[in-house]
């Protein structure tokens, strides 16, 4: 499987302005009905937890407000446990699917051949995605054959976000945006010492650490067309290096100290000075801290050779080609994507949305507690989208134990990668014979 982000085909003739917009909730009604004269009847499905699952719901309130037309069946499925990819995968190979469902792009084409492609719908509306979607949001779900998979819901990156009264009480000068991952290492250790519950760190141990390991000293996981493996080289070795050391050092968390209180309570605890902080749980830390600490937030640290220092998780809505009711889940893909402001305001509650005019405006102004939204719309242009991502997540499997490795059986390197290479290599080339 090769990924190509190509760029959405601009088309002639551009609908008129309120297309060319988001239409704040002024989308037209679908035609027709259910062959029996009732309503139609659309199938959703949805994943998220928490803040992300409320968010899914009240955008799916907001579609139901404005199509009294159309009967919407809406599931939101965890995916903790592989709840969601069980589920998902049978339903989809059995034809027992919804008409709607929620996907990522960094499934790589995974699942395409049961996704319709929209570009027939996307020509009929007439309109250029590129000029109503978020900048770079679209290409990602083009297939290197030219395939629209599916319409973009929302991305999120992360932010440096660092506890300015920890940091005046260490001594420490503040985090800015030249910092480097060099950098970050050598304040996080002014921050180390106590113990137990009274100890304190330089930065939470949270889970994007394992993805950032590979990338924050220049390293790549594979090559742009997804052939060539280039885990093992020096550069992802000194991303595992930094991260073992700040580990070893008392800067981050050890896996034990991790797991006896969450990496969020950490940083809201005034126990941890920095956070790596996504847009999707920006409004719950802000709301934890709410009075109890002065804090702030800056790109996340720089890449030495200039290359990607953010991960981008995204996700968007395909419509599955066994669909009933395609007129319906057309206008629900693109009302979400783009043409419904209102919808497009409850994604924001948990990311970047789709919706260019809501994203730079309503979303870009968008303040929890000290953070404006804005940093995370800056922060896409230096993005990688999700290394491990549906395709490559047993290949990621392997990775979490070269992590380990380092992290918790304090490991080289060298060790590590020497160790598990083969296993990951062999789920690499799997992966890609699929």
């Amino acid at each position: 499987m090769i990924l190509k982000k190509l760029a959405a085909i601009g088309l002639a003739g551009i609908m008129a302005a309120s297309l060319m917009a988001c239409g704040g909730g002024n989308s037209a009604k679908t035609e027709g009905s259910s062959a029996n004269g009732g309503k139609q009847k659309l199938v959703i499905w949805s994943w998220g937890a928490d803040e992300e699952k409320k968010s899914r719901e009240s955008m799916v309130e907001v579609f139901k407000k404005a199509h009294p037309e159309i009967e919407v069946e809406h599931s939101v499925i965890p995916t903790a446990d592989h709840v969601w990819d069980q589920k998902m995968t049978a339903a989809l190979s059995a034809g027992t699917g919804p008409d709607v469902i929620q996907m990522s792009p960094d499934y790589y084409g995974l699942y395409t051949k049961y996704y319709e492609d929209l570009n027939p719908y996307v020509e009929k509306e007439g309109v250029d995605l590129k000029s109503v979607t978020t900048e770079g949001m679209i290409e990602p779900y083009y297939r290197p054959d030219g395939k629209l998979e599916a319409m973009p819901l929302l991305e999120n990156v992360f932010v440096l976000a660092y506890n300015k009264d920890m940091f005046d009480k260490f001594g420490v000068s503040y985090p800015t945006a030249d910092w480097t991952w060099d950098d970050l290492a050598e304040a996080a250790k002014k921050f180390a010492g106590g113990e137990g519950a009274d100890a304190t760190y330089g930065i939470v141990n949270h889970w994007i650490d394992a993805g950032m390991s590979i990338i924050c000293k220049g390293g790549s996981a594979y090559s742009d067309d997804l052939k060539t493996l280039q885990i093992n080289s020096q550069e992802v070795k000194d991303g595992l290096t930094l991260f073992g050391d700040l580990i070893q050092s008392g800067a981050m968390p050890d896996d034990t100290a991790a797991k006896s209180l969450p990496k969020e309570q950490l940083f809201v605890s005034g126990h941890a000075a920095m956070y790596t902080l996504g847009g999707f749980e920006t409004k719950l830390i802000s709301d934890e801290v709410g009075d109890n600490f002065q804090w702030d937030a800056v790109p996340m640290p720089k890449v030495a050779n200039g290359g990607k220092n953010n991960l981008m998780y995204a996700t968007g809505y395909a419509m599955v080609n066994t669909a009933k009711n395609k007129d319906a889940a057309w206008t629900f893909l693109k009302e979400a994507a783009y043409t419904n402001e209102d919808m497009a305001k409850e994604t924001c509650k948990v990311g970047l949305t789709s919706c260019k005019t809501v994203a730079e405006s309503y979303y870009k102004d968008i303040k929890n507690g000290p953070i404006s939204n804005s940093i995370y719309l800056d922060g896409l242009a230096s993005a990688k989208l999700n290394i491990w991502g549906g395709a490559f997540s047993a290949v990621g499997d392997v990775w979490t134990q070269i992590w380990q490795s380092v992290t918790i059986d304090k490991k080289t390197a060298d060790e590590a990668m020497n160790e598990y290479y083969p296993a990951l290599e062999k789920a690499f080339n799997e992966a890609n014979s699929k």
